[in-house]
């Protein structure tokens, strides 16, 4: 079965993680893959070309490139496809409705990870929803969120299809003899490491992190902290930790691809988003594989997830009074957190692994194109 995704570009986040482990693995069943990037490549498209998945990108050169079609079209005269995957995004919607019958797709599916956006009341533009509506299918990836997408996003519930989000837990697992250099992220021997790994951005609340770590710390001098990941909140959070005084305790580690390494040597991982957009995260399944305890604030479907008080904790977002608590509870009874940690591996174990997602979706795009006739007979 041949799949075509069209998106704008493939940058470093949890779902493009997935989506590319999902390629990865199902190339080897019976699938093959090409992905349309409207816009430039992004971080990660390097790593679709190192699995042999071919990448074509920049095709819109602004925002208004009406000259964007026809080039697309021009460099796709020859492709055919059975299944057209579209990020939702009006860009990549709108063309899908000419590539579908050019390509001849069967089916043409989209993928809402999200619950809500950043400074909007809802999420899902009334154009994409025009668009979403029409499509043969769309994935969800948590049953709440599907419910969220019905209730509030106004989306038709029998396009709603979940899969659940899954993690490698053979890649990201407890490490009892842990041989990577802790040195090499700062964290001295005797020193207890908290780390939080997601994109830089407004939504994702760090700031809040940040502040929740300058209360812990004259309580637990012995704590460092860690952020994984890169955006354009970087300098605001640079300045915000050295206004509170904490340089010398809080690190931005940038993007790092060894985290089924690093992840291990931490004691605790904590979520801080707002609620905009977070849904499933990814970040705290890698955590909850490597039997880290998670801290995660009430968002998206996070309680599908964390089950509070045995695999984590919960607090409000935006509180980092709230969130410092939490912190030190969990910090400062190594039994506790010991005993979440296992839980909370063997709960990614039981519900969330990568090979039952990688499975339901290759069921899915098998279902979703079955007996459809191509768009071009």
């Amino acid at each position: 079965m041949k799949v075509i995704y069209v998106s704008n570009s493939f940058n470093v986040g949890g779902f493009e993680q997935l989506t590319l482990e999902i390629m990865r693995q199902l190339n080897r069943r019976g699938f093959s893959f090409e992905y349309i990037l409207l816009k430039k490549e992004g971080r990660l498209a390097g790593e679709l070309k190192k699995v042999g998945i071919p990448v074509q990108s920049d095709f819109l050169h602004g925002k208004y490139d009406i000259s964007g079609l026809p080039r697309l079209l021009y460099r796709l005269r020859r492709t055919e496809t059975d299944l057209l995957f579209v990020e939702p995004g009006r860009n990549a919607l709108l063309l899908a409705c000419f590539l579908a019958r050019r390509l001849h797709a069967r089916a043409v599916i989209s993928a809402y990870h999200s619950t809500g956006r950043w400074g909007k009341k809802t999420a899902i533009r009334r154009s994409e929803r025009f668009f979403l509506s029409r499509l043969d299918g769309i994935i969800a990836c948590a049953q709440t969120q599907r419910e969220f997408l019905i209730r509030e996003e106004r989306l038709p519930a029998d396009k709603l299809t979940v899969i659940v989000n899954g993690v490698d837990h053979e890649r990201f697992r407890p490490r009892q003899d842990h041989g990577y250099p802790l040195s090499a992220v700062g964290l001295g021997e005797h020193q207890k490491g908290i780390v939080l790994v997601a994109s830089l951005t407004p939504e994702k609340g760090i700031d809040t992190f940040i502040r929740a770590a300058a209360q812990v710390l004259p309580r637990m001098a012995e704590c460092r902290f860690f952020i994984c990941g890169d955006g354009p909140e970087r300098p605001h959070l640079e300045h915000l930790i050295k206004e509170l005084g904490v340089a010398d305790r809080i690190r931005l580690l940038g993007i790092r691809r060894d985290l089924p390494d690093i992840l291990p040597a931490f004691h605790l991982h904590v979520l801080s988003s707002h609620p905009f957009r977070e849904t499933l995260p990814i970040s705290t399944m890698e955590a909850m594989a490597c039997g880290l305890p998670t801290i995660n604030t009430d968002v998206g479907s996070v309680r599908d997830l964390v089950v509070p008080g045995e695999t984590g904790l919960i607090v409000p977002p935006g509180d980092p009074e709230a969130l410092a608590g939490a912190m030190l509870q969990l910090l400062g009874d190594d039994a506790l957190r010991e005993r979440m940690g296992r839980q909370a591996r063997l709960r990614i174990e039981e519900h969330f692994t990568l090979e039952r997602t990688v499975r339901e979706y290759g069921q899915y795009f098998r279902r979703i194109v079955e007996g459809r006739p191509s768009s071009g007979s």
